[in-house]
């Protein structure tokens, strides 16, 4: 008779390894696909999307090739190089700086928010008035390089970062909430709590301008639809009141197969970059590095700049 052993205890360093690579993984796997919003054509064009794929030449990201970041990513790598170079801390100054300097030399997709907060820059604005005007969920979903530096901190030092992160960039109430609300439902996912527990017990907590439990309950509302028709009836776009509830749908749905849930969003079209970055950190943190595939891991082209940001913050 066979003998079965049971997996080993997730680690604190695999699941912050897990919300990493998974955040990375999850904007790398929708670069193909990613604001294409009909969702026959992302199945015409690509059958299920289950490896990572280059950006073709006529979409947001012409050039990048497999494994990858969206411009996203990228900035999510930028705040990982700041963390790095401030020895695990997060100066604001630093993470500015290397924001501005990132577009100087980069062909990166320049979105709404990054015109204006380079505009702003260029005007003279300090750091703290620079933000642009946006409700998207990009800014909030660059975050986890954050979570994995800052782990030691006490909980209002981390959620102060990452709202100051997003700030830069993201301004409005809603934006910078949001990104508290990933931190604290990373913080219940650290403590052993379910995705499908940690969502409403994070959106029950006070914010100054999301309304994280409305919008989880269109989400659950939604529960009769598949993924697809889930996300495109909450809306597929780019701003928080259609992003965060499509999140929640693909998180109820598949709150327990990292796979599954990656997939699902990317084959659901429209902002899955943003929604894939959230997706992967909250996944990453609940099931560790060892439930992401190693052929999205493994070809992701900032994997090496990654594990010696581990290794700088002691994981």
């Amino acid at each position: 008779m066979a003998t079965l052993t049971a997996e080993a205890p997730l680690s604190v360093r695999e699941r912050y390894a897990g919300l990493l690579y998974g955040a990375l993984a999850g904007d790398s796997l929708a670069l193909g696909a990613h604001w294409i919003y009909d969702q026959a054509e992302i199945a015409h064009r690509w059958g299920r999307v289950m490896e990572l794929e280059a950006a073709a030449p006529d979409s947001y990201h012409p050039g990048k090739g497999r494994g990858a970041q969206t411009h996203y990513g990228d900035q999510t790598l930028v705040l990982l190089e700041s963390l790095e170079a401030c020895c695990g801390n997060f100066v604001m100054d630093d993470f500015a700086r290397r924001w501005r300097g990132f577009w100087d030399d980069s062909a990166a997709y320049r979105d709404h928010a990054t015109k204006e907060t380079l505009a702003h820059l260029q005007e003279g604005l300090g750091l703290t008035r620079a933000g642009s005007d946006s409700t998207e969920l990009g800014g909030a979903a660059r975050i986890a390089p954050l979570l994995a530096a800052l782990r030691n901190e006490d909980a209002p030092t981390i959620i102060a970062a990452a709202r100051a992160q997003t700030a830069l960039t993201h301004a409005t109430p809603a934006a910078v909430d949001a990104a508290e609300f990933i931190a604290r439902t990373v913080f219940l996912l650290m403590r052993g709590v379910t995705v499908s527990s940690a969502l409403p017990m994070a959106a029950t907590l006070p914010y100054k301008a999301l309304r994280a439990e409305d919008l989880l309950r269109r989400a659950q509302e939604t529960g009769a639809l598949s993924t697809a028709k889930a996300v495109e009836q909450l809306g597929a776009s780019c701003p928080l009141d259609k992003a965060l509830p499509s999140v929640f749908a693909i998180l109820l749905r598949h709150g327990d197969n990292f796979e599954e849930a990656l997939v699902e969003n990317v084959m659901a079209g429209g902002d899955s970059a943003a929604r894939g970055l959230v997706l992967g950190t909250i996944l990453g943190a609940a099931h560790g590095r060892r439930a992401i595939p190693a052929r999205w891991s493994e070809p992701l082209a900032a994997r090496t700049k990654v594990d010696a940001f581990l290794k700088t913050v002691g994981l």
